[in-house]
């Protein structure tokens, strides 16, 4: 089986055919920190723990839940204030599927057998 593609280092371009709703599941799913570029200028590095769609063109209610990285401040941000979402932070599952795992185990197995 191939291996599974990070998200890391992505700085994904809000469209039509990719959506920020689309953005924010990935960025949710991600076991990483992300960089939030807001609307304002400034940017909230932090893990999206949590988030909500309204199910209207409101916007008020459709937000993200966030653990800054730097002070551990919980801050909910709605989608109208996100110009851009990166995923900036190490990607923590990256190469933790099951085949990468008995790859790592079989590689240390061989390398004990050839040790002794």
């Amino acid at each position: 089986m191939a291996e599974e593609a990070s998200l890391q280092g992505w700085r994904p371009i809000v469209s039509e055919k990719l959506t920020l709703s689309k953005v924010v599941g990935l960025a949710f799913a991600y076991r990483g920190d992300v960089s939030f570029d807001l609307v304002d200028g400034s940017t909230i590095v932090g893990y999206l723990f949590n988030y909500s769609l309204a199910r209207s063109a409101d916007t008020d209610r459709s937000a993200v839940e966030v653990i800054r990285t730097d002070t551990g401040q919980r801050l909910r941000l709605r989608y109208d204030e996100i110009g851009a979402i990166r995923f900036t932070g190490r990607d923590m599952a990256a190469g933790q599927s099951l085949e990468a795992w008995q790859r790592r185990r079989s590689a240390n197995t061989e390398a004990a057998e050839a040790h002794n």
